[in-house]
């Protein structure tokens, strides 16, 4: 393959017709079989004011519920800022192609301009990072364990939750001989890096260099912080997971419809599937995988297609586009120099007795 055609391939043009593609090809050929539209909206609109009301206010407190991860991943940078940062680079992750790399710049950029160094940030991104996906991957177990206890467990979930426990249980491992001994940090950085090296050399593409010494600095500069912060770490992210899937739940209550009531044991059970089956996202905020993996988790566990159509479509517009225009104003504020300190920043130490 000529490098020419190699870039053409991975290249933003080609990153943007894959999602137009699958963007596409949900919403016009998939979900339309499975629910239909019309009866969808009709369930929608049949909303009352007072449960209008409700989805508006677990979706606002969805839509907050990431800041506190920051605010204890970054020390010095406050809920307000956090709030900021996070809705302006969510915004640009859920409309962007590869947004995920455009959030992080926004997010450093942000960061930096509130007085954090380099480290700091680089830090606060790779530790919020891990702890999300620790949540996504325990999502299953829990799911699993609430499906057993209500007599619901099914063999599909059953495999997830082994999955994605084994790929916990290993990432908490690694993390920890990182943090713990420095010896195995370098052991095993130094290993990834020559299968990353053997990687890239059949892809032609150029080989990564210095993986020992960002993990040895990673390892030296983090310890402190996790070893003080780890479990206000965790309930930040569990909570930002739970307040994501209570949107899921009143969505789909309030929508109401055949099966609306299902337990909300099979809801989590979908609510953790499509955690990761989204965890690497095709699509700006897995648009169009999202929802067809939502639509059709929702009918496999009872849910008629007509309101689990009208309840994944609401949701999303609460959890994918509210945070568009609100990511808009944050970083219209942050531009006019909102958050911005009126003196010198530095970062609050971390004490280590």
């Amino acid at each position: 393959m000529t490098s020419g055609l190699r870039r053409a391939l991975t290249g933003p043009a080609a990153r943007v017709t894959l999602s137009l593609l699958v963007v596409v090809v949900v919403f016009a050929g998939v979900l339309p079989r499975i629910g239909d539209y019309s009866a969808a909206w009709s369930l929608v609109q049949d909303l009352t004011w007072r449960e209008t009301t409700l989805l508006l206010a677990v979706a606002l407190v969805n839509l907050v519920s990431y800041a506190p991860l920051w605010a204890i991943a970054l020390p010095g940078l406050g809920w307000w800022r956090a709030v900021l940062t996070d809705q302006a680079s969510t915004a640009i992750s859920n409309t962007v192609p590869a947004g995920f790399a455009f959030g992080v710049g926004t997010t450093a950029a942000m960061h930096h301009s509130f007085g954090h160094p380099p480290a700091a940030i680089t830090r606060a991104v790779v530790v919020t990072g891990i702890w999300n996906n620790f949540v996504k991957l325990g999502t299953p177990v829990v799911a699993l364990v609430a499906l057993a206890l209500t007599g619901d467990a099914n063999r599909g979930l059953a495999v997830a939750a082994v999955l994605g426990s084994v790929v916990l249980v290993l990432a908490i491992g690694l993390l920890s001989a990182v943090l713990v001994h420095r010896g195995a940090a370098i052991r095993l950085s130094r290993a990834a890096e020559r299968v990353a090296q053997r990687c890239s050399g059949r892809l032609r593409y150029p080989a990564p260099r210095g993986w020992v010494e960002r993990v040895d600095r990673f390892r030296a500069e983090s310890r402190t912080l996790l070893q003080r912060r780890w479990a206000a770490l965790t309930l930040a992210a569990v909570g930002s997971h739970a307040a994501l899937f209570l949107v899921l739940l009143t969505t789909l209550r309030c929508v109401g419809g055949t099966g609306a009531d299902v337990s909300w044991a099979r809801v989590l059970a979908v609510f953790a599937l499509t955690r990761l089956v989204t965890l690497v996202p095709v699509t700006p905020g897995a648009l169009g995988v999202a929802e067809l993996s939502y639509v059709a988790g929702l009918t496999a566990v009872g849910v008629g297609a007509a309101a689990a159509t009208g309840a994944v479509l609401l949701f999303r517009f609460l959890t994918w586009f509210l945070p568009i225009p609100s990511g808009v104003v944050a970083w219209a504020l942050w531009r006019q120099g909102v958050g911005l300190p009126h003196g010198p920043a530095s970062e609050p130490a971390l004490s280590t007795r």
